[in-house]
């Protein structure tokens, strides 16, 4: 091999190891990112999950990198999006808190027909689903620009 080689490949080596130690990192330095989508496990929201799982939701929806794509909304994050009244009060009546929900029987299990104690269970498997900023699960605030609609307008104009 002849010395230009040499240099060349010595470079290439040197590039190569580089960015293996910027992607890789050096070992045990800092601290590991938090997870995305995480579930706050408590015994109820088990038994929630089970109950989702018997009654075929995964189905239609994706929850733990586990289910169906596309079907139906994925339900990563729920438990931070809603809070665990509102999540009561759907599976409670669904329609009432989404127009054009599909559990109101005619695509998906109407929740209405589900008993006082599979509703809680199903809440609390719901509400134990958060997520951390960073996640496409997690909520993004909407922009404060003031109530909208037409007496707000009015108002602004008599401002100007």
């Amino acid at each position: 091999m002849r010395k230009g080689e040499k240099v060349f490949f010595g470079i290439a080596a040197l590039l190569t190891v580089a960015a293996l130690y910027r992607v890789a990192g050096p070992a045990g330095e800092g601290t590991p990112k938090p997870p995305r989508d995480y579930t706050l496990w408590t015994e109820t929201a088990q038994e929630g999950y089970r109950l989702y799982k018997s009654k075929g939701c995964n189905s239609c929806h994706r929850v733990l990198r586990m289910g169906e794509i596309g079907v139906a909304p994925v339900l990563d994050g729920e438990g931070t999006r809603r809070s665990e009244q509102w999540l009561t009060d759907y599976f409670t009546d669904p329609a009432r808190l989404v127009e054009g929900t599909a559990h109101d029987g005619s695509l998906g299990p109407d929740f209405r027909r589900l008993g006082t104690e599979e509703r809680k269970l199903l809440t609390a498997f719901m509400y134990s689903l958060r997520s951390n900023p960073g996640s496409s699960n997690y909520p993004v605030p909407p922009q404060d620009d003031g109530p909208a609609g037409p007496d707000n307008e009015t108002e602004q104009e008599g401002q100007r």
